[in-house]
């Protein structure tokens, strides 16, 4: 209910559905969509902690499967009554699960290195200008007397500035998505 009383009908509002006229289009449309679907369906399955099995055609006649934890699994047991998940494939799982940990903690570890190398740059950062010794950046200089190949070099420079900034705004990109 709102504040005001009525009830709140806001629903989820879909495009119409229809038939997409070529082929080409009706492919990449079906290619989107069940990569949403299986998405979705897994996602539903570890939220719930339910098993799923999801078996599609395409308008090709293909079959998509797709299972969580196993759609084998899933499917035998659903068709025999019986839980068929095998101690192997529960020691698999959890071998995988146990690299991905490591994996994560070694991200962790390179992070903090990287880190820790921002933090010494401010620092030298920080004493190089209290001693005065940036004030006097290729940047600042002048470009009005400077000749053909001084600014062919400075152009080179300003290129090259350019690209370690992308490549520091990648890295603090990275960082910032590791840490949320």
């Amino acid at each position: 209910m709102t504040s005001d009383g009525k009830l709140n009908t806001r629903k989820r509002k879909f495009g119409e559905i229809k038939k997409a006229e070529k082929s080409n289009k009706s492919q990449m449309t079906f290619s989107n969509s069940i990569l949403t679907l299986f998405n979705k369906a897994t996602e539903l399955s570890v939220l719930c902690n339910a098993k799923t099995a999801l078996i599609v055609a395409s308008p090709n006649n293909e079959l998509y499967i797709c299972g969580y934890p196993n759609c084998d699994a899933v499917i035998q047991q659903f068709l025999t009554g019986k839980d068929t998940i095998e101690d192997s494939e529960i020691k698999e799982q959890e071998k995988i699960v146990e690299t991905l940990r490591l994996d994560y903690e070694a991200i962790g570890d390179k992070l903090e290195k990287l880190l820790e190398e921002e933090k010494n740059l401010q620092a030298i950062n920080d004493e190089a200008e209290k001693s005065g010794s940036i004030s006097s950046c290729w940047w600042n200089n002048p470009i009005d007397d400077m000749d053909l190949q001084s600014l062919e070099e400075f152009k080179n420079s300003l290129e090259k500035f350019r690209l370690n900034l992308g490549s520091a705004y990648d890295a603090k990109k990275l960082i910032s998505t590791l840490r949320s």
